[in-house]
């Protein structure tokens, strides 16, 4: 169940880490992904506070209620990041 709930925490982080960016906006050059993708990213860090995001290999809890937060802010972190991607003008890539 641990294991289970670590793929769970990583998976976004690693879609982050892929070789495709996730989000497309035709109307800008495609080298500027990269810092828009990481503006949205620290706004959604500054939004949620310190304790909120996780970086990964730091995420090992055996504390159930403990990985129920970290599932969660995951979530709401991976939420502020596609609404400012959005608010940007970019759309997921399909």
């Amino acid at each position: 169940m641990r294991h289970f709930a670590l793929l769970l925490l990583s998976l976004p982080i690693l879609a982050g880490c892929a070789g495709s960016p996730g989000w497309v906006n035709p109307a800008l050059p495609q080298d500027r992904w990269s810092a828009d993708w990481s503006a949205c990213r620290r706004e959604a860090e500054e939004s949620l506070g310190p304790s909120a995001y996780v970086d990964p290999g730091n995420e090992r809890t055996s504390n159930p209620m403990q990985m129920a937060d970290q599932a969660r802010n995951a979530k709401r972190f991976d939420a502020l990041v596609a609404a400012c991607m959005t608010d940007k003008g970019y759309h997921r890539a399909k």
